[in-house]
């Protein structure tokens, strides 16, 4: 799905207009979405396999539009990892593995994901701040999606 800015969007109508002919388009406001723009044709299939078609996809769009808010998040997160104070930074690393501890304490979650966070945040900083915002071997939306770092500097 494409996206675009508010101020895009005011500035080019026209274009906004024709590229909502083709398939959704998100618009962005302080880097949030804010609206997704659709033709009508979109919602009103002729069909009922057209219109669960479409209704998967305007699904796969919504959650794309999802998973790239956390990977914002995540992004934010590394850039703090990065500049903050060591002792802020450190209270930062340390808050994220208390996290950890309590799922792992509590059974909240699959062990794959307390593995998973648990090497990441054992790593350098800097390798953290890189390991946090990437795939991490197919992994980097899932661990993503279940976060120490949720409500963490959001």
């Amino acid at each position: 799905m494409r996206q675009i800015s508010s101020t895009q969007a005011k500035q080019s109508f026209g274009d906004l207009l024709k590229a909502a002919a083709i398939e959704p388009v998100a618009i962005e406001k302080h880097r949030k979405v804010q609206a997704i723009l659709a033709s009508p044709a979109f919602f009103s299939q002729s069909s009922e396999p057209e219109k669960k078609l479409a209704a998967r996809r305007l699904a796969r769009s919504q959650q794309e539009v999802v998973e790239r808010d956390r990977l914002i998040k995540h992004q934010r997160i590394a850039l703090d990892l990065l500049v903050l104070p060591a002792k802020a930074r450190n209270e930062l690393v340390a808050t994220a593995r208390a996290t950890v501890q309590r799922w792992r304490d509590h059974g909240l979650c699959s062990a794959d994901y307390i593995e998973r966070w648990s090497a990441l945040l054992s790593l350098p900083v800097r390798e953290m701040a890189m390991a946090i915002t990437s795939d991490a071997d197919g992994w980097g939306t899932a661990l993503r999606q279940n976060s120490p770092w949720v409500g963490i500097r959001s």
